[in-house]
């Protein structure tokens, strides 16, 4: 009967003995850098601004991301992001086409995402899910306008930083989501380098305006971003 007994303790410990270490090996922290180009675009209703149109603009985005790992097909990733967030408008007026704003927006992001994961040891695909927060801080404006007399337009050419004011929502939030490669050089060994290749959606939650006293005008940005990374687990 002790032998038994001695029998299941042996199997109890060897079983968690193998769960310990497959959670030992799939408990991975990675860390990087990643840099890229994004585009962005600004959802905002045309009421009353019927001469207006609005377009996306390319711009940058860089940052660091880190990631733990508690299984193998299972992650959650915490990135912090410097992303310039650019968009167009031009006036659709015949007399004024020549009239155009470039808006340049810089945002420190912070998405959270689950990082699903799928593959061999090398080369996997990703689908990621999250949210995210940012801190509007800096503004700018570029482009053209124009002035008028009884007889004639005349355009100038403009390029000014932006001051903020009670109206700017500086804090904003929204939802990201995405799909991504990566290509571990080593497999799942410690230290690996990886190079990942991502492309994520923000989309804004929250207006970047916060309206005037009696006129609703919410703002929102919608940016698809497609960034290289490379990395290291430990």
């Amino acid at each position: 009967m002790k032998k038994n007994y001695l029998k299941i303790i042996a199997v109890v410990l060897l079983c968690w003995t193998a769960v310990e270490a497959n959670a030992q090996m799939n408990h991975k922290w990675t860390i990087g850098v990643k840099g890229g180009w994004n585009w962005t675009n600004i959802d905002r209703s045309n009421l009353g601004r019927i001469d207006e149109t609005y377009s996306p603009l390319g711009s940058f985005d860089f940052g660091i991301q880190a990631k733990f790992a508690f299984t193998n097909w299972l992650a959650i990733r915490a990135d912090l992001d410097i992303m310039s967030r650019s968009f167009r408008m031009d006036r659709n007026l015949h007399y004024l086409d020549p009239v155009y704003t470039r808006y340049s927006n810089d945002y420190l992001m912070l998405p959270l995402m689950a990082d699903f994961s799928f593959g061999g040891r090398k080369l996997r695909g990703h689908a990621y899910a999250g949210g995210f927060g940012g801190f509007w801080m800096k503004a700018s404006m570029q482009g053209k306008t124009y002035w008028m007399t009884d007889y004639y337009v005349y355009f100038d050419d403009f390029n000014e930083s932006r001051e903020f004011n009670s109206e700017d929502q500086r804090f904003i939030a929204g939802a990201v989501g995405g799909l991504g490669l990566s290509y571990a050089f080593f497999g799942s060994t410690e230290a690996s380098p990886i190079i990942s290749l991502d492309a994520l959606y923000y989309y804004d939650l929250v207006s970047h305006h916060k309206g005037y006293a009696h006129l609703s005008d919410p703002r929102y940005l919608n940016t698809f971003s497609i960034t290289l990374g490379i990395s290291c687990s430990f």
